[in-house]
């Protein structure tokens, strides 16, 4: 099964992937992969979500030699390091890839990661901003549920979220 969760930008979908895992952690689950955020200097951060390291993902100045979108210059040890949390997380019972967005629409960033997830038998729960679901909606083998994150829900969506992974699991609403 895969989620998508998507939603216009700053509405809080790395939020909401942060506050699953922490429900499922505290099942005794294990979760892999990747989340992104916003670091101090406008840039992006990556976490390895099984070890908890970090790494810059992109920089809105030109200091990496990696691919570019929009305002950001992309990292090359930033896209390696994901790809490999991807790929070391994918033993996890989830695996999280937060976010698929302009680079693998092109073919780059962690669009290599995508025959992985399609050949996933375990829950994998992915990022996609709305405007890019056209073009990347169709590259996974298995429909994926979309999720859609607003400002009015994103706290309800977690436990929504759990209970479609966990069918038959009452997970507490927040609060």
């Amino acid at each position: 099964m895969v989620i998508v969760i998507t939603g216009d930008k700053g509405v809080g979908k790395s939020t909401l992937c942060r506050k699953v895992i922490q429900k499922i952690q505290s099942r005794g689950l294990t979760c892999g992969g990747i989340i992104t955020f916003k670091a101090p200097d406008s840039g992006i951060n990556i976490e390895d979500i099984k070890t908890g390291k970090l790494e810059t993902l992109a920089s809105v100045r030109k200091i990496y030699s990696g691919p570019r979108s929009g305002i950001y210059y992309f990292n090359p040890e930033g896209l390696r390091f994901g790809q490999e949390a991807i790929e070391q997380g994918a033993s996890a019972d989830i695996l999280f890839v937060d976010e698929l967005g302009h680079l693998e629409v092109r073919g780059e960033g962690f669009a290599s990661a995508l025959p992985l997830l399609n050949g996933r038998k375990q829950p994998t729960v992915v990022v996609i901003r709305e405007e890019l679901l056209p073009s990347l909606l169709p590259r996974f083998v298995v429909q994926p549920i979309v999720v859609h994150t607003t400002i009015a829900n994103r706290d309800e969506l977690p436990s929504s979220i759990l209970e479609r992974l966990f069918p038959g699991t009452t997970f507490g609403r927040e609060n």
